[in-house]
């Protein structure tokens, strides 16, 4: 990437840290051991007062908070993205070498329990059938609650390989001696697909704002996770009536939340005479201000009252760090404003990564040559605060990509990540062809809607005019259906590691490709193992021979 000067580097950090207030409903702390004294009575909280699903839900939100260094750090530092240092401690190391004791800081397995029993609490108490013109009350925390609870059991069998089910809450020593089934994510996505689909129109509840930047309380919308458990059972079966249930709960949420890839929010070149300057305009991260809808979900971590919040001081003592291959291949790409002018790199590295020599100037309104050779931190960990964001637009769409383009949609699923889905290109034949549409079109596949006309392609946050491009970014010309399918899951995956890099996904999406592979007859266990080796240049044969076998995916009981 050549040297730039950073004429306008808009950063908008409104994903502000702030109180959750936390009314713990039951003692979680010691949820799975059953010599607990402190257990909270079948009546003491009856969630009977108008503001108590409120505050129950901040007790749900604060028991989050225990989650989010776990989130990322197990998301990421097991994938390729994210690496230690030379003053990471022995918990990351071990994080980052599949080697997890069962003492590691950054991971417990009763915290998601926590979250879950607290989930189960609310969804015994809450009262759904209060109405009051014509609307159920508590619908809306009830469906809020439900999801939270279904993408914690995600973590829980993605991470540990099965999880206990409980559907009622631990609030007694006797319960928690109870046997209960333990399943693996296909198995939940069964129990956890049927107990979404009737809450999938539910509007999410409006808790008002809660610091003084009037930062809205984030929520998990059911279609987003519901969404999240098709595709992983459609990638564990093969099921292909999944890919479909997939992509319409993830366009559901797109159509009913107005969610696009806005052109506004792209970095680009300043161009002079038509040709590529050495000045860049960063953006990108325009979409996380309060006038965008990027950020969908956060898991908001204060630590105003003790609770422990790791990433940013992992992050600001250079504990964690990029990986090489991350910065790699933001480099690698190319930057497209016309024929005759083009240059490696993305800009989305910008943003996502920093400089440490300039981690201490200010920011915004600045201009200062930068040159490459410098340490970088995350900066994604700075503009998010004491923040987790688990869901985000480009996320969302990313996710419909896959889906679409195992329904044999390639072309549909490219457009995702060059063009924009909008009425004038999914009706150009160059871009979306006549074999992959339906008449009339699939619910999921509209987007003539006009809240979509500035919906652009994902690439174009960073690397310019990417969809007039005719040169570098092209599917070509492949011997069969299979073949197109299997190109364009590898530019997705490759998106989602330019787009979402260090946010927590990124084993667990290697993993989902990799199964589904595996599922299919395409593929092996080496498409996860020989990335993710890539990164371990001291041992990186040790630990590809080590995720050849998918058990050494998960944290199991020593």
């Amino acid at each position: 990437m050549k040297n730039i000067t950073i004429k306008g580097l808009k950063i908008s950090s409104v994903i502000t840290c702030f109180l959750v207030a936390s009314m713990v409903l039951v003692s979680c702390n010691d949820l799975l051991s059953v010599d607990s004294k402190r257990l909270t009575t079948d009546t003491q909280y009856d969630l009977n007062a108008p503001g108590d699903s409120v505050y129950s839900m901040f007790g749900v939100l604060s028991r989050l908070q225990k989650l989010a260094d776990s989130y990322v750090l197990l998301g990421e530092l097991r994938a390729e993205l994210l690496n230690v240092t030379a003053t990471s401690d022995t918990y990351l190391r071990e994080i980052n070498d599949f080697n997890i004791s069962s003492d590691n800081i950054y991971v417990n397995i009763k915290d998601y329990y926590a979250v879950i029993n607290n989930c189960n609490y609310i969804i015994q108490k809450l009262d759904t059938g209060v109405v009051d013109k014509g609307q159920k009350l508590k619908l809306r925390e009830y469906a809020t609650v439900k999801a939270i609870r279904a993408w914690t059991y995600m973590q829980v069998a993605l991470n540990f390989k099965t999880a206990k089910y409980y559907d009622k809450p631990i609030l007694t020593v006797a319960d928690a001696e109870k046997i209960v089934p333990e399943y693996t994510i296909e198995q939940l996505a069964n129990i956890l697909i049927d107990d979404l689909k009737p809450l999938k129109d539910v509007s999410y509840p409006n808790l008002g704002s809660i610091d003084s930047y009037n930062t809205s309380m984030s929520y998990f919308p059911v279609n987003f996770v519901l969404g999240d458990l098709y595709l992983w059972r459609g990638s564990l079966t093969g099921n292909t009536s999944d890919y479909e249930s997939a992509a319409t709960a993830y366009h559901q949420l797109m159509y009913d939340n107005h969610i696009v890839i806005d052109k506004a929010n792209t970095s680009y070149w300043v161009p002079v005479n038509n040709t590529i300057s050495n000045d860049a305009y960063i953006n990108w991260l325009n979409a996380f201000s309060l006038s965008t809808n990027e950020v969908i979900t956060t898991i908001t971590c204060p630590t105003d009252y003790g609770q422990n919040f790791y990433l940013d001081s992992l992050n600001n003592q250079s504990k964690i760090a990029p990986s090489s291959i991350s910065i790699s291949n933001w480099m690698k790409q190319t930057y497209y404003l016309n024929e005759a002018s083009n240059s490696q790199g993305d800009l989305r590295m910008y943003g996502s990564i920093w400089f440490k020599e300039f981690s201490t100037k200010p920011i915004s309104n600045n201009s200062y040559t930068v040159e490459n050779g410098y340490n970088f931190y995350i900066y994604k960990y700075k503009l998010y605060k004491q923040n987790v964001i688990v869901y985000r637009s480009s996320l969302l769409y990313l996710r419909y990509a896959e889906a679409v383009n195992r329904l044999h949609k390639p072309k549909l699923a490219f457009a995702v990540l060059k063009y924009g889905l909008n009425s004038t290109n999914l009706f150009n034949e160059k871009i979306v062809p006549a074999k992959e549409k339906t008449t009339p079109l699939q619910t999921y596949m509209s987007f003539t809607d006009s809240r979509f006309i500035n919906n652009v392609g994902i690439r174009m946050r960073g690397l310019g005019n990417i969809d007039k491009d005719t040169t570098f970014y092209t599917i070509p010309k492949m011997a069969g259906m299979t073949d197109s399918v299997l190109y364009v899951e590898d530019m997705i995956q490759q998106e989602l590691s330019l787009e979402t890099a260090y946010e927590g996904n990124r084993f667990q999406d290697l993993m989902r490709i990799t199964l589904r592979r595996i599922q299919n007859g395409e593929g092996t266990e080496a498409y996860l193992a020989n990335k993710v080796a890539e990164k371990h240049t001291d041992n990186k044969e040790a630990i590809r021979t080590k995720l050849l076998n998918s058990n050494n995916w998960y944290i199991l009981p020593k």
